[in-house]
C-alpha cells in the first residue's frame, strides 16, 4: 500500500513537473517525439505517456469532422484496451487508465501554424498495469512505436527496485531491457 502511494505521488509529481516545464518551453511540443515514464515495483507498473496529438490522432486541434471524431474515439479506445508496455510473455493487465487531450492556444513555428486556428494539442495517458515476472531484470515491449507511424522517437525512462534507466526507441522498435 505504501509503495502504491509512492508510485502515485511519483507519477503525479512527474506530470506536474512536465506540464510546468512544457508551459515554459514552447519547444517541448515536438512532432514525431513522445516521452514515456515508468515507475516499477512489485508486480505493478505506473506509466505516464506524453505526446503531441498529431503523433496519435494525425491532427492538432479539437475534432471538427465526423472522421476526426472517429479517429479520436478509435485511438482513445485503443489506448484504453492495450497496455502501453508489456512483458515478453504478455503478462500485463490494465488496472486503471486516464487519457487527456489538451489543446493549447495559437502558435506558429517552422513558418506555419498547425491548423486554421494555430493550435497545438498534447495527449497525456496514464496507465496502471499489473504484471507478473517483474521481480527479476526484464525486457519489456511497447506497441506504441509500431501502432502509431507518425511517432519517430519514443524516449522511455524508468525507476524501480533494480535501479533506474532510460532508452530511446525509433520508429518500429518495440523492445527494451530494464537495466542501466
Amino acid at each position: 500500500m505504501l509503495f502504491k502511494k509512492f508510485l502515485t505521488l511519483s507519477i503525479a509529481s512527474a506530470l506536474i513537473s512536465t506540464q510546468s516545464i512544457a508551459a515554459d518551453n514552447p519547444g517541448s511540443h515536438q512532432h514525431g517525439h513522445a516521452e514515456m515514464q515508468l515507475a516499477i515495483g512489485n508486480s505493478q507498473i505506473e506509466i505516464l505517456l506524453m505526446s503531441p496529438a498529431g503523433n496519435l490522432f494525425g491532427f492538432e486541434h479539437h475534432p471538427h469532422t465526423p472522421e476526426q471524431h472517429q479517429i479520436k474515439e478509435r485511438v482513445t479506445h485503443w489506448l484504453s484496451e492495450n497496455p502501453l508496455v508489456n512483458t515478453l510473455e504478455s503478462t500485463c493487465e490494465i488496472q486503471a487508465i486516464t487519457v487527456q487531450h489538451e489543446v493549447a492556444g495559437g502558435h506558429d513555428h517552422d513558418g506555419h501554424s498547425h491548423d486554421e486556428q494555430g493550435q497545438h494539442a498534447d495527449i497525456t495517458v496514464t496507465q496502471t498495469l499489473s504484471c507478473t515476472g517483474l521481480d527479476k531484470p526484464a525486457s519489456l515491449t511497447t506497441p506504441v512505436t509500431t501502432h502509431f507511424p507518425a511517432l519517430e522517437q519514443l524516449d522511455i525512462a524508468w525507476t524501480g527496485p533494480n535501479g533506474q534507466g532510460a532508452t530511446r526507441l525509433g520508429r518500429g522498435e518495440s523492445s527494451f531491457k530494464l537495466g542501466r
